[in-house]
């Protein structure tokens, strides 16, 4: 079985670019993750999951979200597990894996993510909706 992130013969232009984001978010990429997104992308974060808020920028993503965000937890992946292709809208249905400290055993916490891409082909942002609960239980 191949991984959900890599790109099939099918997929369109816009799933091969949120499938791209995902594993440039990975790496940790900026210059990738800069060419896949938008200059002033939308994180739009559950409000009740921790950090939950509307992001703009880049700055206010990576130099604000993401940094208090992992203060919270030892370690967090996000992990796709299908996606749903409705043309400058992808939905990734999947998992967030953490884990709360060094020793704590890993805990999945089910996601949605709804990405829109412009008509360049470019990631305008993300609408997330997570089980938080399952999150502040780890």
């Amino acid at each position: 079985m191949s991984d959900v992130l890599d790109d099939s013969a099918g997929d369109t232009k816009n799933l091969r670019q949120v499938k791209a984001l995902y594993r440039v978010l990975k790496s940790k990429d900026q210059q990738s993750i800069r060419e896949i997104l938008v200059d002033e992308p939308v994180w739009d974060v559950a409000p009740g999951f921790p950090e939950g808020a509307i992001y703009r920028g880049i700055a206010e993503v990576f130099g604000g979200f993401y940094p208090k965000l992992l203060a919270h937890v030892h370690t967090f992946g996000a992990f796709p597990d299908r996606f749903v292709d409705g043309g400058d809208t992808v939905v990734a249905l999947g998992h967030y894996r953490i884990t709360k400290t060094e020793d704590s055993p890993p805990v999945l916490v089910r996601f949605s993510h709804v990405w829109g891409v412009n008509e360049q082909g470019r990631v305008k942002g993300v609408w997330q909706v997570a089980d938080s609960a399952q999150f502040f239980a780890a």
